[in-house]
């Protein structure tokens, strides 16, 4: 059985406010869809976040209409996605129940959970969907399945196990090979700053022995490519389809294409996908940069300029030979009682800007009464902004 694993397209994405889309659609016809033609895989595995928010643009819409048009309309190739902490589960799974028997399965509402068993010359091959979903979520589809525990289960990893057992329970009783999809945070793996949190404090974590019954889990969440096992490749993060922050710069960003063979043993294979223009930092003196030993570049820029002295209207004048550049910074730091210091606050996590904030304010940290006030407040903010 060969596979594409790949995930975290964030259709409609906007960095910087400047919209991805059409980069995104340049992307999937110049690269994806021509190694999908290259691989001709069995099955196609899109792990979360297929959109970037709940209420996407009709131009990301359009465009991932046209994904699975060109996938399963004119490839035939089953196509199987789950939702992602930036998707609404419910639209995203419209018309879900029809689609699948023409091999595009789609997987959000916890209600609607089924395993997609193919074949190949050796026998079946379970796919198990486990979209992103909150504990309170996983509490109310037991209540309505009449499950017992639900009281228990306040966890994202205690929630994946009951989404884990529910659909192993629903596989054929016979012995068959197992590929799980999930949109999670597998501990052991490494964030980055265009990713949402899931929770505060840490109890997003799920343990990747959660996931060892299977022959191979297609992780989404994390855009970074990697696995949570250095010595493994039976769970791995395939990454975003691009960068989508400036902390990503260093990042290869591309697809993971898979074998499994009649025992379940799983070969893969990183392919990296390169767009037309690249999301990258640049640093130097403003006259450097705007010299003939500079380069001009279409690519999307932050540019640091190293400056002694402010540069005045900066960003236009930069984006003569730039067009893309899409923030400037000159650090020039701010003087306190103990000397100078840097401020980042795009490499800072809310909570961070908060807790600073306070010490600047008052002249002193956050009592635990205060932060753990504070956390609370900030979940509950997450919490409203993904299921917006």
């Amino acid at each position: 059985m060969k596979f594409i694993h790949t995930a975290d397209w964030h259709l409609g994405k906007l960095l910087k406010e400047h919209s991805m889309t059409e980069d995104q659609e340049w992307l999937l016809h110049h690269q994806f869809l021509p190694l999908v033609d290259e691989e001709k895989p069995d099955v196609i595995l899109l792990s979360g976040d297929v959109y970037d928010r709940s209420y996407p643009p009709e131009e990301a819409v359009e465009l991932f209409d046209r994904m699975t048009e060109e996938i399963v309309g004119k490839r035939k190739i089953p196509f199987i996605i789950i939702s992602g902490n930036h998707d609404s589960a419910e639209r995203l799974a419209v018309a879900s129940r029809l689609l699948k028997w023409q091999g595009l399965y789609i997987f959000g509402p916890l209600s609607r959970l089924s395993p997609v068993v193919l074949e190949d010359a050796w026998g079946k091959v379970a796919f198990c969907p486990l979209p992103y979903a909150e504990p309170a979520r996983v509490r109310v589809m037991m209540n309505t399945l009449s499950m017992e525990g639900a009281e228990k289960v306040h966890s994202y990893e205690e929630a994946e196990k009951v989404l884990s057992d529910y659909v192993r329970s629903l596989l054929p009783k016979e012995p068959l090979r197992k590929v799980a999809l999930a949109h999670a945070f597998a501990a052991g793996g490494t964030p980055s700053e265009s990713e949402r949190p899931l929770s505060i404090g840490g109890y997003d974590r799920i343990g990747d022995a959660l996931f060892e019954d299977y022959d191979y889990t297609a992780l989404g969440h994390l855009h970074r490519p990697q696995r949570t096992q250095k010595d493994s490749e039976k769970i791995q993060y395939s990454g975003s389809l691009m960068r989508y922050s400036f902390d990503e710069v260093n990042q290869k960003k591309g697809v993971i294409v898979g074998e499994m063979d009649g025992e379940g043993k799983v070969h893969t294979t990183f392919h990296e996908m390169v767009p037309r223009y690249q999301v990258r930092s640049m640093e130097g003196d403003f006259a450097v940069l705007m010299g003939d030993e500079t380069e001009p570049s279409d690519d999307y820029l932050q540019i640091r300029l190293t400056d002694k002295e402010p540069v005045i209207d900066a960003m236009p004048k930069l984006r003569v030979k730039f067009p893309n550049a899409l923030g400037v910074e000159q650090d020039m730091g701010y003087r306190e009682d103990e000397g100078s210091r840097d401020i980042h606050l795009e490499q800072m996590s809310d909570e961070d800007i908060l807790k600073r904030f306070v010490h600047q304010f008052r002249d002193r940290d956050l009592s635990e009464e205060e932060e753990a006030l504070s956390m609370a407040v900030w979940e509950r903010v997450y919490r409203k902004e993904n299921e917006q």
